[in-house]
């Protein structure tokens, strides 16, 4: 992955915080081998798919962090100052907060029609950890 993909990532999606881009420097997403998060609460969360920068020259994957961010944002589906970065099996995602680096989940089998989406963030979305660098410390098979 160049810098050339990353700027062509965050022209797309907005900036993507330094401890997440320091994460995809080592693996530009796929599946995750420690993918189980477990809140202090003792509820698990699997991150089945980290969402990959796309590459210039290769085929993009058909989830990556340009096509989920730019369709989650559209429907408003997340904040606006959050950026997806994996999903679970069941199409529920976990994103960065930009303001201040913490990870959060948000599960959409949850979304109400009927509601705003800033009724439904501040409904369903669940803060697992201050930092990305928790989050993935955290990781367990």
């Amino acid at each position: 992955m160049s810098d050339h993909d990353v700027l062509h990532a965050e022209r797309a999606t907005g900036p993507i915080p330094d401890a997440l881009l320091a994460i995809y420097r080592r693996r530009n997403g796929g599946v995750m081998e420690r993918s189980l998060f477990v809140s202090d609460a003792g509820d698990d969360y699997g991150m089945e798919y980290f969402l990959p920068i796309p590459e210039g020259g290769l085929e993009s994957a058909e989830q990556d962090i340009v096509r989920v961010n730019t369709a989650l944002q559209r429907q408003r589906l997340i904040p606006a100052d959050h950026l997806a970065f994996g999903m679970d099996g069941g199409g529920n995602y976990f994103s960065v907060a930009r303001s201040d680096g913490s990870v959060w989940y948000h599960p959409l089998d949850t979304w109400e029609d009927d509601r705003s989406p800033a009724e439904n963030h501040a409904r369903t979305m669940e803060r697992l950890s201050d930092s990305v660098a928790g989050f993935f410390d955290n990781l367990t098979e």
